[in-house]
């Protein structure tokens, strides 16, 4: 871990040209593959937008999938700040991620879309007409100079900004400390690498399998090694080997994370149970019961740990990410607020956008509210590097194991690409619609990695560039 320093200011250099906000894209053609390019134009001087809030009373409506009870504390106050200033909270449009923002289409639609709201999709809200290009507000509000750059450089796309990241989640590995103690496996180091990750994974299937006990249960239901392994061994890309103008699938060790998650799926190494098996063990979360070592997953399931100490006596911790050769960089997964195109007040719905996320006033409120409650750790964090908030936050963090180790690391942090990258969503589809049925017949053995890697890297980024050239 030595070399963290060095590999970060390198991954840098090459991230923070990712589809930036101050940028102007165009598209290159290699041999192999179309390849997203980005150009430099930065301006220091001023826009001609009006950055004085209004004095006249006006209303504003908020929408998104969280806590109720947290969000209206926040109007309060932001109400409170900006007297003239109504904010309603709308609990109409229901759901959460792809079907709230189905229900925000039939709103745009009815002409009522709220003036802020969560998207789990931006191009999917920008290609409907929803979305207000906020790069003006961004560019000259100076809280923005403190967003960590890895993930300033998300939202903003084609030069302008659509969507303001909100939150950041963490994707570790869930720990059961029980089942380790019990198979006498010491627990790993908390700078582990992905490779004692593998091993200690084959290490507890190869005890326990007579206990229908395994080693990993995998990210929402598939291991995704590739998306998170190479960027573990090279600091110049990021989520699932995008380096800010091309994802990189031919690459040996995006190949080598595929071949590597193929190999544990037909050990059984991972949690996919049988019918004998689940006819045994009965109608239960093998997780939760304790019946496997690992789990990948994010921190908006800490709770996890106190209701599986609660209901088994099982004892959970969070560890870090395992890291690889370059270091170690957490997978971290994005929330959006947006601004609405139908907006009459886009300054003022901006701040109320900013106050409901990164804003440093509103984390201070945030988590002064969170110790009166008597919460004992966050499963979110600020995208922003604020000195006073984070000498908050060091309260909350040592109730869940791992969970300082966790947080040391998230400057480091490598977004995911799923709700901000215009073309990744349809690629996806691409992969999996009628005539490709790509995981049907890698299931099958009839295509490996070292074949599809080619065509799947020539697609998205070809993909990808025909999605910011849409509207030309």
């Amino acid at each position: 871990m030595k070399k963290i320093l060095f590999v970060l200011l390198l991954f840098i250099i090459t991230f923070s040209t990712v589809a930036c906000d101050k940028a102007t894209t165009t598209a290159t053609t290699t041999t192999n593959s179309t390849v997203l390019t980005t150009t430099s134009s930065v301006s220091t001087s001023q826009t001609s937008i009006n950055l004085n809030m209004t004095t006249d009373e006006i209303t504003l409506s908020y929408a998104d999938w969280g806590n109720a009870e947290i969000n209206q504390i926040l109007i309060d106050a932001f109400m409170e700040k900006y007297p003239n200033i109504t904010v309603e909270l709308r609990t109409d449009i229901t759901g959460s991620g792809s079907a709230f923002t189905a229900n925000l289409i039939n709103a745009m639609v009815a002409d009522v879309l709220p003036d802020v709201f969560a998207i789990d999709n931006i191009p999917t809200g920008y290609y409907n007409g929803m979305l207000l290009d906020i790069k003006d507000y961004w560019d000259n509000d100076p809280e923005t100079d403190a967003v960590y750059e890895n993930i300033a450089s998300t939202g903003a796309f084609d030069g302008a900004r659509y969507g303001m990241p909100s939150f950041q989640f963490i994707k570790g590995i869930y720990i059961n400390i029980s089942l380790f103690e019990a198979y006498n496996i010491p627990l790993p180091d908390k700078d582990w690498t992905y490779t004692e990750f593998i091993a200690l994974a084959r290490q507890i299937r190869q005890i326990g399998q007579n206990d229908y006990v395994y080693g990993i249960e995998p990210w929402y239901g598939k291991l995704d090694f590739e998306t998170t392994f190479p960027m573990q061994d090279d600091a110049t890309v990021g989520y699932n080997t995008w380096d800010g103008t091309q994802f990189n699938f031919t690459s040996q060790a995006w190949v080598d994370a595929y071949n590597l998650k193929l190999d544990l799926m037909q050990e059984h190494v991972v949690a996919d149970y049988t019918e004998e098996e689940l006819e045994v063990i009965g109608d239960i979360w093998p997780w939760y019961e304790g019946l496997v070592g690992m789990k990948i997953d994010g921190s908006w399931n800490l709770w996890m740990i106190d209701d599986m100490y609660e209901a088994n006596g099982i004892e959970v911790g969070f560890w870090p990410y395992p890291g690889g050769s370059a270091g170690q960089f957490p997978p971290t997964i994005l929330d959006y607020l947006v601004v609405s195109s139908q907006t009459d007040y886009p300054l003022e719905a901006y701040e109320l956008a900013k106050w409901m996320s990164f804003g440093k006033e509103s984390w201070l409120l945030r988590l002064d509210r969170m110790k009166e409650n008597g919460d004992l750790y966050l499963d979110r964090y600020p995208i922003s590097d604020y000195p006073e908030v984070w000498e908050k936050i060091d309260y909350f963090e040592d109730y869940i194991e791992g969970l300082r180790e966790n947080l040391d690391l998230i400057e480091y942090g490598r977004p995911d690409t799923d709700k901000w990258l215009p073309g990744y969503k349809s690629f996806w589809e691409w992969v999996t619609n009628e005539d490709n049925d790509y995981y049907t017949r890698i299931d099958a053995g009839l295509v490996t990695p070292s074949v599809f890697a080619a065509d799947w890297e020539e697609q998205i980024n070809k993909m990808i560039v025909e999605a910011l050239n849409q509207d030309e």
